[in-house]
């Protein structure tokens, strides 16, 4: 590994919110990177079941660190991912993964990549397409913004459903700080504080954190119309997420919308803006998978 890509992988795994997932970078080359999460509790879901929010992140991690690397020659570089999807395939279990990310077409600011993510058995967790924009920051022109529906006041029209305590409770959810303001009939609004140690190295949300809200906030629009029993068997399918710009220094709040069931498959739209300037930041769709079982 030369300097500059030494330089890539430190920078990445020391950026605060890759520091609290773990991090490691295993192997950087101009065209592919792979990386590893050790497993630990403070990433999981109940049972020791890997968070589909860090499966998310490091998808978008190992693809945005492979466009750095296509791009290593850049000096003052301005970069994000404009587009993540990621396919939820298996669950891994109290063990470690492994992201390997491959360049599938470098354009003259864009990279497009290829994330596969397994177990060190081989299992297929999750795959993703990561589209990542670098350009010389002096090119960045002033961007556009819309803004969001404010959130339900605390005066009775919110609600809060039964169990949500215990669903922000989770271990990776809990340390995303994120709350449930409201959720009643498939409309769900969460919030995430800022915090340090969700930042990227800039200081800016990281987008792994953005990912890990759309994801976690689809799923509250789901329970909402269920009811948020943990005796249902409940996974995400598939996430979605486009970014529209760097957050930093307000609070986030996500607005979920469940749009159709069909059975045990609900299909939502979330859109993430602050809470203070109501300006969107990123925009997803999440399918979700509930079983409830027949009486």
């Amino acid at each position: 590994m030369n300097d500059q890509y030494s330089g890539l992988a430190s920078e990445t795994e020391s950026a605060p919110y890759n520091a609290g997932l773990g991090i490691r970078v295993e192997a950087i080359t101009n065209d592919a990177v792979r990386l590893r999460v050790p497993y630990k509790d403070e990433n999981s879901n109940p049972g020791q079941a890997l968070h589909g929010g860090v499966a998310a992140s490091t998808i978008d991690i190992a693809g945005a660190l492979v466009a750095r690397a296509c791009f290593v020659e850049v000096a003052d570089p301005d970069c994000g991912t404009l587009d993540l999807s990621v396919d939820y395939l298996a669950a891994a279990i109290g063990e470690d993964i492994v992201a390997t990310a491959t360049v599938l077409r470098r354009g003259k600011e864009l990279v497009y990549s290829d994330v596969d993510v397994r177990t060190d058995a081989g299992k297929q967790i999750a795959k993703g397409l990561v589209t990542h924009r670098i350009v010389e920051r002096a090119a960045v022109a002033a961007q556009r913004q819309r803004s969001t529906p404010a959130e339900p006041a605390p005066d009775g029209s919110a609600e809060v459903p039964k169990n949500a305590a215990v669903f922000v409770s989770l271990p990776f959810i809990s340390r995303m700080g994120m709350s449930v303001t409201h959720a009643r009939d498939g409309e769900a609004f969460m919030r995430m504080p800022s915090a340090a140690h969700i930042a990227d190295a800039d200081g800016a949300v990281h987008e792994g954190a953005l990912a890990a809200l759309i994801d976690t906030s689809g799923a509250m629009a789901s329970w909402s119309i269920t009811g948020l029993n943990f005796r249902y068997k409940a996974s995400t399918v598939g996430v979605h997420v486009s970014f529209h710009a760097r957050a930093a220094g307000e609070d986030l709040v996500a607005h979920a919308r469940t749009l159709r069931r069909n059975d045990e498959i609900f299909l939502n739209q979330v859109t993430v803006s602050g809470a203070q300037s109501r300006r969107v930041f990123a925009g997803g769709s999440v399918t979700y998978r509930i079983v409830v079982p027949l009486e």
